[in-house]
């Protein structure tokens, strides 16, 4: 076995695990259309997400209206796929609406078949404190920061969403993205972040360094990392993060 053997391996092995942490605990047999398999070990299910081309968001006679509480309206009476007959909650996100940083996950799963009003976690218990010590760490105001993401619904470990669920929620973060005008975004995971950036390499591959997302004729630069489920259970991947962490801290300092 050579080493590029060898490092397919280890990715595989690492993405299952966090596919695991996520709750995924079983593939359908058409495998294809689970698309959230890393592209870089088969191409041919690699999802085409985000437009290739600067995105600009449509105007309308309302959108000078436009606001996070609306969207979040919007997305508790959401149907738009058959995942809100699971929905537990729906997960708009929280923070400041003119927050400097945007973070964005995967999706949130929460115990129970019964909907509620409401999900305190946006990803997870344990998950969520790390992000809190994570700001804390760099030394960002939870007042300048806004927690989401991709899929806007929490629904149980059982329910195992697709590549066309998070098509139909891109819409709704787009939207965010554009209300909250952030400085920054750190997409959290291999999900946030393909959806976001709709490019091929493994998360190990893409962090470190900033990309760039367009809406509305302006680029914001995106930091992917790890996200908080995947660190609780893989500690020695903490010193990457907190790289991208530092290099977050430096961007929003100017």
């Amino acid at each position: 076995m050579n080493s590029q053997q060898f490092k397919v391996i280890e990715d595989v092995r690492a993405l299952l695990a966090y596919h695991q942490v996520l709750g995924v605990d079983a593939y359908p047999q058409e495998a294809g259309r689970l698309r959230l398999v890393d592209a870089a070990f088969e191409p041919s299910v690699r999802v085409e997400m985000v437009k290739s081309q600067p995105e600009i968001l449509p105007k309308s006679a309302d959108s000078v209206a436009e606001t996070l509480g609306n969207i979040g309206r919007e997305i508790q009476g959401c149907r738009n796929c058959e995942l809100h007959a699971r929905r537990v909650a729906p997960v708009a996100g929280r923070g400041n609406s003119k927050a400097r940083l945007l973070i964005i996950g995967g999706w949130l799963n929460l115990p129970g078949e019964q909907p509620t009003a409401s999900s305190e976690f946006l990803f997870g218990l344990e998950e969520d404190r790390m992000v809190a010590r994570m700001l804390s760490a760099i030394h960002i105001d939870p007042q300048d920061a806004f927690v989401t993401n991709i899929l806007k619904c929490a629904f149980p470990v059982s329910c195992q969403p697709v590549a066309d669920h998070i098509q139909c929620c891109l819409a709704y973060l787009r939207r965010q993205i554009a209300v909250i005008a952030p400085e920054v975004i750190c997409t959290m995971g291999i999900i946030a972040t393909r959806a976001l950036l709709d490019l091929p390499q493994s998360l190990s591959q893409l962090r470190g360094r900033f990309h760039r997302y367009s809406v509305n004729g302006r680029e914001i630069p995106v930091m992917p990392t790890y996200h908080p489920s995947y660190l609780l259970q893989a500690e020695e991947m903490k010193k990457e993060t907190w790289n991208d962490l530092q290099l977050i801290e430096k961007k929003l300092a100017g």
